[in-house]
């Protein structure tokens, strides 16, 4: 199993109610004294006194429940730190990592604006490159988000604020790859001015992008995007909220993704009745399923999201009020449904500051699933960083202790699904020549070889069609979990 790297980047300076025949969310929840000095602030996670502001970040040993020692990414003066606009942090399948952040544009008395910089690791975070403009086009850049594409490009978009004049205009949406020439991608027109937008990527080499809209009538629902072939898609709404204000909530959504399924959160106070909700696209943004309600009765929203290999969707958030105040998570299950709401930390939300983080540390094998969360608190201004075990698949499955079953459930979501027909049989190869279908979000329609084991060789003939799972062994796709469709 390869060795994962957690990095922790920071600065300093529908329903209600969960189905009742789904097992309880048990959780194990440790603190690990967070890597940096009390006034630390603007906390970002991804898997993988003299006016001076330093962006660092450090590598979790999860094994050891311990940060390691934090490296400095890069340090100036007149950074614009915010609680609600922070750094933003990707990590690349060879592992480079991509750092972004914002500081001001001009001094006064000229008018205030932003740009941010941008700045790379190849060495795990222990060196990083000098920093360089995301965009020459602007200096009103805000909310970045990043996210790095399958063929190692990094992908970033934005809310611009170039178009606007005197307070006049609206906020626009703006994304370019990080480096490459030719101007900036105008993506929307007209979106809300300070919600955080959020990326992720597909194993076809695509992206999806989702944001907060804004409509002439100051409807300001959340909205999505595909990125795809150096081409956005025209933006669209996700769900008709119909949240009307004259004014920006800050409070955007935020994607997680595996293959071609991606899972949507955000927060809508649409008909004055706050609340969480949660849709899943099966087939890479082209369809969205009707949204789920996660919080109970009081949320703040403040969202953020996490997929398993096996569909399941982590969601947490804030609660304001009730009995139980403080930051909560919900599973759901692959087949989209409720699971039970668990609370991470019993904490007055009063005193949280910015939006809490998290990421998945491991996925499902025959021990469980592990995140890592971080959030800011300001009673005592401190970075609390949690190391989050939840139960094993036995006891989400509603059985006894069965580690072979955990993992089977495990080994059964490797890979992606696929329908197809077989074209042709390499018995030298040991593979398949197979017509498949297209997979969204992973590839298109296409004849590509699988190789196989002997026991699919040996019932595999031209014609014949399938149902099967596909992976990457190497570079070779290989092809198993075989179910034949029809007679041979």
């Amino acid at each position: 199993m390869s060795r994962l790297t957690f990095i922790l980047c920071l600065l300093l300076g529908g329903a209600l109610h969960a189905a009742d025949d789904l097992p309880p969310l048990r959780v194990k929840s440790v603190e690990v004294p967070a890597p940096t000095a009390r006034r630390a602030t603007s906390p970002a996670l991804v898997t993988a006194a003299d006016g001076t502001t330093a962006l660092r970040c450090a590598t979790l040993d999860s094994a050891a429940a311990a940060w390691n020692m934090p490296r400095t990414i890069a340090q100036g003066r007149d950074w614009l730190v915010s609680d609600a606009d922070t750094p933003s942090l990707t990590v690349g399948p060879d592992g480079r990592l991509t750092a972004v952040w914002l500081a001001k544009a001009s001094a006064p008395p000229q008018p205030a604006g932003s740009v941010a910089f941008t700045s790379q690791s190849t060495d795990r975070g222990q060196t990083w490159s000098a920093p360089v403009l995301l965009t020459h086009e602007s200096t009103s850049v805000e909310f970045v988000s990043l996210e790095t594409l399958t063929d190692g490009r990094v992908l970033a978009a934005w809310l611009d604020g170039r178009g606007k004049r005197d307070d006049h205009g609206v906020q626009q949406l703006y994304s370019r790859i990080i480096g490459s020439d030719g101007p900036d991608w105008l993506v929307d027109s007209s979106v809300c001015d300070c919600c955080r937008t959020t990326l992720t990527q597909f194993a076809d080499g695509s992206a999806l992008l989702a944001y907060r809209g804004r409509t002439r009538d100051e409807v300001r629902d959340i909205q999505v995007a595909r990125f795809q072939d150096n081409h956005w898609s025209d933006g669209r709404v996700l769900s008709s909220d119909d949240w009307r204000i004259a004014g920006c909530p800050v409070n955007g959504p935020q994607l997680a993704a595996r293959g071609g399924r991606a899972a949507t959160v955000w927060f809508t106070a649409a008909d004055r009745e706050p609340r969480v909700l949660a849709s899943v696209t099966p087939d890479a943004g082209a369809r969205f399923l009707q949204p789920l309600r996660l919080d109970r009765g009081h949320p703040l929203g403040h969202v953020d999201t996490v997929m398993l290999a096996n569909g399941s969707i982590l969601v947490t958030w804030l609660e304001n009020a009730g009995d139980q105040p403080g930051l909560w998570l919900r599973r759901i299950t692959p087949g989209f449904e409720l699971g039970q709401a668990v609370r991470l930390a019993p904490l007055n939300p009063a005193h949280l500051t910015g939006f809490p983080r998290i990421t998945l540390v491991k996925d499902y094998d025959a021990t469980p699933a592990r995140l890592a969360v971080a959030f800011n608190s300001d009673e005592p201004t401190a970075l609390h960083t949690l190391l989050i075990t939840l139960a094993d698949l036995s006891t989400l499955a509603g059985r006894k202790p069965c580690v072979p079953c955990d993992e089977d459930d495990a080994q059964a979501v490797r890979g992606f699904p696929m329908k197809g027909r077989i074209v042709s049989v390499s018995k030298e190869r040991a593979s398949i020549i197979v017509q498949q279908d297209e997979i969204p979000g992973v590839m298109r329609a296409m004849t590509l070889e699988l190789h196989a084991d002997p026991d699919v060789l040996a019932a595999a003939t031209p014609g014949r069609e399938l149902l099967a799972r596909i992976e990457h062994r190497g570079k070779p796709w290989w092809i198993f979990g075989v179910r034949w469709l029809g007679g041979k």
